[in-house]
């Protein structure tokens, strides 16, 4: 019996030290994430970091981190400077180094967030851009949200019900609210809730997953759908050249097998999927949802066609060939 224990002592000291050992062994990777627990986001992270895990065979461990480090707009300084391991957010933040990838951020560009994160990941690859833009860090993913549209305490059913509205946009729905005669306000997604319920605000764009991950379902009743989208934003994730330097082979390879066009499009089709829950969500609430006529949608294609035109321009004045650049995105997002 006293053999009996001390094999089974030494079986558990054994499990012990072989933890301890497979614990150390593992190389710990830290993501930012600066959107609260709430928004999808955090889980579709965790998804993705599992992925990470699982390929790697356990020798990668992944934090998704709770608390941010940096404003949205700071995040991609987070990984260049090798302050966190793995970083994302929002492109249009970032309108100097990212001002081609805003191709994708036409209006009605591309009709889903899989459509367009996967057909800008092949485009930036495809021209180049990827190599210019993004060369002081490790471009993991472009991943996109699903298109915008609008949501509000009163109704909005035509046009011309924007006018003098004040409403919480980025990106190039500034342009689109100025050239409905509204008023763009920009803030910090997650203060929308707030200003909306005190009324400083009348109106958000966001894509449908906002209802619940920024709470919209409690302060807006009302929800316009633009057929085909506005536009679909379109986001980052990289790594710290630091990060990938120290990475052996075998876990870079885990790390390129769950980013690309794969990671870009696990990370969006997740996009899609919270859209029906935001849908739900003001389904639940008893919202009221309208569709934008046919009419008053091929008169906002006209209105903002200028928004492309510009893009198209910057582009031909950069060099480029900025009708064609566009039109081989148009092409990629059909194919798919």
């Amino acid at each position: 019996m006293k053999r009996l224990g001390l094999a089974v002592a030494g079986m558990a000291s054994a499990a012990i030290l072989a933890t301890v050992h497979d614990s150390a062994a593992a190389t710990k990777l830290r993501v930012a994430n600066w959107l609260p627990p709430v928004h999808h986001m955090s889980a579709t992270l965790r998804a993705w970091a599992d992925e990470l895990e699982k390929a790697s065979g356990g020798d990668l461990k992944v934090e998704v981190m709770t608390a941010p480090l940096a404003k949205p707009d700071g995040q991609y300084d987070l990984a260049k400077k090798g302050v966190v391991d793995i970083a994302w957010s929002v492109a249009a933040y970032h309108p100097k180094r990212f001002w081609k990838l805003m191709a994708v951020e036409t209006p009605f560009a591309a009709p889903t967030a899989e459509a367009a994160g996967v057909a800008a990941w092949r485009w930036y690859e495809k021209h180049g851009f990827m190599a210019e833009d993004t060369k002081d860090t490790k471009l993991l993913a472009l991943f996109a949200h699903a298109p915008h549209l609008y949501h509000s305490a009163k109704p909005l059913t035509k046009l011309a019900d924007f006018k003098d509205l004040k409403i919480r946009t980025g990106g190039n729905g500034v342009k689109i609210a100025k050239i409905l005669g509204a008023v763009p306000v920009f803030m910090p997604p997650g203060a929308t809730n707030e200003s909306l319920a005190k009324g400083t605000l009348d109106a958000s764009q966001f894509p449908w997953e906002s209802v619940k991950g920024f709470r919209l379902a409690g302060v807006t009743s009302h929800h316009l759908k633009i057929p085909g989208g506005t536009y679909a934003g379109i986001f980052f994730l990289t790594m710290s050249p630091k990060t990938w330097k120290k990475l052996s082979a075998s876990q870079k390879a885990a790390v390129e097998k769950v980013s690309g066009e794969w990671g870009s499009r696990f990370i969006s089709k997740k996009w899609d999927a919270a859209e029906q829950a935001g849908m739900a969500a003001a389904k639940a609430d008893g919202n009221t949802i309208t569709v934008l006529g046919d009419a008053e949608t091929a008169k906002l294609r006209k209105m903002v066609q200028p928004i492309t035109d510009a893009w198209i321009a910057k582009a031909d004045k950069a060099g480029l060939d900025g009708k064609g650049l566009l039109a081989d995105y148009h092409a990629i997002v059909s194919a798919l």
